[in-house]
């Protein structure tokens, strides 16, 4: 058994099933299972450098349970769901199709229609029980767990079964395990990409009704994954392929301290105890680094203070917000993996050399360095919180799937979920495009045909101008802050900057 306890990743929809498996087969690549769940020894070239040896860490259980066979197969503690039948049968017929279990894949034989309440309404409805049979699963997934941490959820706000079958499935789990943590990566709708005219219905419906029921909603979206792509990876077409390649990346390098021993631990409670102060504030951004493409990795060597100071630079934020410096930090987690840049020590009267993992003092020093801004502008955090970082060491390098020909390997890397007040971007400009179409009425009468109410809209415009106004008025508290400390010669940019989101969002509401 896991020390931390397991976790049951959930994926919903098809966005959510096309990153659940690009992680799961990371998953399986870094701790060496095949696609057959079989386990395989590491060569000594792809042994993990750790000061753990990988024998003897069955941490990786977590995420996986056993036949307890005597050649055990490893199962992935995953239950997949799409209401269109397209994805099940690529599912049991893809490469992967030995690796998970065939009664947790998932499907029925009709979409959602990309309607919000078509959703809902399927996964209560007695002729699919879609609601039923997705907590039946996961309550035979709980049974093989000794110590449940909690659940990962990867769904999209834009469609109809990530929104809609995704809504009703995590108020049941909340329900069912309201002790348990809730992670949500959620895929929210860009600003220029959409692949559905009605996706601000769907995202502000979504927004609105999961606020309760989530701990921590880690906010991602396509666009600023296709820019990480064409600037990063120098890729000049990405297609999803690749976002859900970087995707996968990012979500390993925040459960790297769930799936290996570590030196500094960072449980699923840990990370929602430090970065979540109310339940008002649990939407953070994630960044990964370095991320670069293959022809570079011989050129480029990052050391721990250079992939942190990148770790909280806009351009390696995977979700499309800006003027990161001119808003506010509540909390960091800062989760780091490899070995340290200076891994090289000699032993007393030997020639042999050591390999020590990422070392938290320079980590720490980094992120001093970084807040007192000693080479560039600080970061800033809300006046009233003088350290808000939380640190995650593992001692076991990155990994990329054999086929992918684009991203650089690298000995260490890191990953920051930051709660910064820039989150409030998205909500805005979803906020903006849901007002357009409703002050038209524009593609109301789907929604009202699929068991919707016109209520609905108002209670959900009104809840998330809630959300957004959250955020503004801590905006106001760190002006008043600063300004009464500094005599109010400093943050004006953030003043005026607050100032005119609230009014873009006010102009629509009127």
């Amino acid at each position: 058994m896991p020390s931390n306890g397991e976790c049951i990743t959930l994926c919903i929809g098809q966005a959510g099933c096309n990153i659940g498996e690009d992680v799961w087969e990371l998953f399986c690549k870094e701790h060496n299972i095949d696609q057959h769940g079989r386990r395989t020894r590491p060569s000594s070239e792809e042994k993990p450098k750790s000061l753990v040896q990988e024998e003897e860490d069955n941490t990786f259980r977590s995420f996986f349970s056993d036949t307890h066979a005597a050649s055990p197969q490893y199962v992935p503690r995953a239950v997949f769901v799409d209401t269109d039948p397209s994805t099940r049968n690529e599912m049991l017929t893809g490469n992967n199709r030995d690796l998970f279990h065939p009664e947790s894949i998932l499907g029925y034989k009709q979409d959602c229609k990309n309607i919000f309440f078509e959703g809902r309404h399927m996964a209560s409805d007695a002729g699919f029980k879609i609601k039923e049979d997705v907590m039946d699963r996961i309550r035979l997934t709980v049974d093989l767990c000794g110590n449940l941490q909690g659940f990962f959820v990867f769904h999209s706000f834009g469609g109809g079964t990530g929104s809609g079958l995704g809504t009703e499935v995590l108020h049941a789990l909340h329900d069912a395990f309201d002790k348990k943590t809730i992670f949500q990566p959620v895929i929210y709708p860009s600003n220029q990409f959409s692949s559905s005219i009605v996706e601000p219905y769907n995202c502000i419906f979504s927004t609105y009704f999961m606020r309760d029921v989530v701990d921590v909603s880690l906010m991602l979206d396509n666009q600023a994954a296709y820019k990480v792509c064409e600037n990063k990876l120098n890729i000049k077409q990405p297609t999803f392929d690749h976002v859900n390649r970087l995707i996968a990346q990012c979500i390993s390098s925040c459960t790297t301290s769930l799936r290996f021993e570590t030196q500094l631990s960072s449980t699923l409670v840990e990370i929602v105890t430090n970065i979540v102060p109310t339940q008002h504030y649990r939407y953070p951004i994630v960044s990964l680094a370095p991320v670069r493409a293959r022809d570079k990795q011989n050129h480029e060597t990052f050391v721990e203070e250079e992939i942190v100071t990148e770790l909280f630079e806009s351009k390696n934020v995977l979700c499309d917000v800006t003027h990161l410096k001119q808003n506010r930090y509540l909390s960091a987690v800062v989760l780091l993996r490899g070995i340290a840049s200076q891994h090289k020590d000699r032993k007393k009267g030997q020639d042999e050399e050591m390999e020590k993992s990422v070392e938290a003092n320079h980590v720490i020093h980094a992120l001093h360095n970084l807040k007192d801004g000693t080479h560039r502008s600080p970061l800033k955090f809300v006046p009233w919180i003088t350290s808000g970082f939380k640190v995650g060491l593992v001692g076991v390098p990155p990994c990329i799937v054999d086929d992918d020909k684009c991203m650089a390997k690298t000995e260490r890397n890191g990953a920051m979920l930051g709660n910064s007040t820039a989150v409030r971007q998205l909500f805005v400009r979803q906020y903006c495009k849901f007002l357009k179409l409703f002050y038209r009425r524009a593609y109301v009468w789907q929604f009202l045909e699929s068991t919707g109410e016109i209520e609905a809209f108002y209670d959900a415009r009104e809840g998330v101008r809630e959300i957004i106004g959250h955020y503004e008025e801590l905006l106001r508290e760190c002006v008043r802050s600063e300004n009464a400390k500094y005599d109010g010669n400093t943050i004006l940019q953030l003043s005026g900057e607050t100032a005119l989101l609230e009014g873009t969002a006010a102009q629509g509401g009127s």
